[in-house]
């Protein structure tokens, strides 16, 4: 392994519930609903656009890419404030391996998440300047479970997919990854270990992983 790529929500940032809540929120104002059960298994890994072309398909609304837009606008907004008010926490173990692992390679984010909310709550966390770059949601058309985002990554790092290890949580996560040509490390952060199966390693938390062990795989 010559780099490692983490996801952000859901390995770094314990923010799921504040995606959800945003979420659920947004969906309500437009009359729609958002079950735990269905986010889990519908949503959970998916960018904010086609999370609410998922939930509109599933209350059989047709709306079109502008109020798409709106939607993701209303979302991002709250998602900031919730992040403001506390909802987004370090998962233990999660901002040691950062550290650790910036002294010994490269590293970098990959997500499916905007901009704008991963650098606000990096920089809460007081790790943004570790990583060498983040590609996010803004800087692909396909988000995962295609690999673009990865592939991107891996060129931006200048080495072949095969020589990086991705951190992920999501199954849609771990399938891009894969896809890309990556190594894949499952956490079972948001999601148990029978729906991570196809990473090449599962581990119950970050908290289990350390440079030296990711290094071996």
């Amino acid at each position: 392994m010559d780099a490692l790529i983490f996801d952000f929500d859901g390995v770094i940032a314990d923010s799921e519930p504040a995606h959800e809540k945003a979420i659920g929120e947004v969906a309500q104002s437009s009359g729609m609903t958002v079950s735990h059960q269905f986010y889990l298994d519908h949503i959970i890994g998916l960018d904010d656009r086609d999370t609410f072309r998922v939930i509109a398909a599933d209350h059989k609304n047709d709306i079109d890419e502008q109020e798409i837009d709106r939607l993701c606008g209303l979302k991002q907004a709250r998602f900031l404030e919730l992040v403001d008010e506390g909802y987004a926490k370090a998962f233990p173990g999660s901002v040691e391996l950062i550290r650790a692992s910036a002294k010994r390679l490269p590293i970098a984010v990959c997500s499916g998440a905007v901009r704008i909310e991963i650098d606000r709550v990096l920089a809460e966390f007081g790790i943004a300047d570790l990583f060498r770059f983040v590609v996010s949601a803004d800087d692909v058309e396909r988000t995962k479970p295609d690999p673009a985002g990865y592939l991107l990554s891996a060129k931006k790092l200048g080495l072949d997919p095969s020589r990086c290890l991705a951190i992920e949580d999501t199954a849609k996560g771990i399938a891009a990854g894969k896809a890309a040509g990556l190594t894949v490390v499952g956490v079972c952060h948001s999601l148990p270990a029978e729906l991570l199966s196809e990473a090449d390693l599962v581990v119950d938390s970050i908290e289990e992983l350390n440079i030296d062990r990711l290094m071996e795989l």
